[in-house]
């Protein structure tokens, strides 16, 4: 049975200029050979299989299109996080075994690559897969991506006391919303409708 391996390039020395041309250039209407050599200038053979890539990590669609991925992982402030999230997503069986995959050194990262995929010792497509895996993840932001940020505390002060506990109380106002459900008589007397409404603004609506 035929191994099905994680996306990989052999030219994986590539991929930081790669991404760093494609924030650089404008975004495309397709990804072709001609905009990769011609307005990325990246020309050698060892960029070809890069194309492949991307569609593989979820940056172009499968007629070769740009995704929102793509548009974002240009963009300086998310293009970590969306990285990480691609990288997530393309390399998840590696991921289930090792949630901190991207933390492993070399060698534990082959042999972990070599466990999940049931691949050889002597396989040599795990080495360009696992080194494919580091140079994408060095662009990559972990650290925090999937936590939620902690809310900042809320501001508290003693009474003029002194005294703790009842006498605890936080500063700032307390905003309240209501829903107000109205049955409105059949009625097309204008009047009718001004005194309820009137009567709600100046019983239920005034500010306290």
């Amino acid at each position: 049975m035929a191994i099905e391996y994680p996306p990989y390039v052999t030219g994986y020395g590539g991929i930081p200029t790669l991404f760093r041309k494609i924030k650089e250039a404008a975004v495309p209407t397709k990804f072709t050979q001609d905009f990769l050599t011609t307005v990325l200038g990246l020309k050698s053979s060892s960029f070809r299989p890069m194309i492949p890539l991307l569609k593989k990590l979820g940056f172009l669609d499968q007629a070769n299109v740009p995704t929102q991925a793509y548009r974002d992982v240009r963009e300086d402030g998310r293009r970590g996080e969306v990285m990480a999230q691609r990288i997530r997503e393309a390399y998840r069986s590696l991921f289930n075994a090792n949630e901190f995959a991207y933390k492993l050194d070399k060698k534990e990262l082959t042999s972990k690559l070599k466990s999940v995929l049931g691949a050889a010792e002597d396989d040599g497509n795990v080495t360009y897969v696992a080194a494919t895996f580091t140079e994408l993840s060095k662009l990559a932001k972990w650290d925090g991506t999937s936590k939620v940020k902690d809310q900042p505390p809320e501001e508290e002060h003693r009474d003029e006391n002194g005294g703790g506990g009842d006498g605890l109380t936080f500063k700032g106002r307390l905003g309240l919303s209501y829903t107000i459900n109205l049955n409105l008589p059949a009625t097309t007397d204008i009047d009718v409708f001004n005194a309820i409404f009137k009567s709600l603004r100046e019983n239920l609506l005034r500010e306290q």
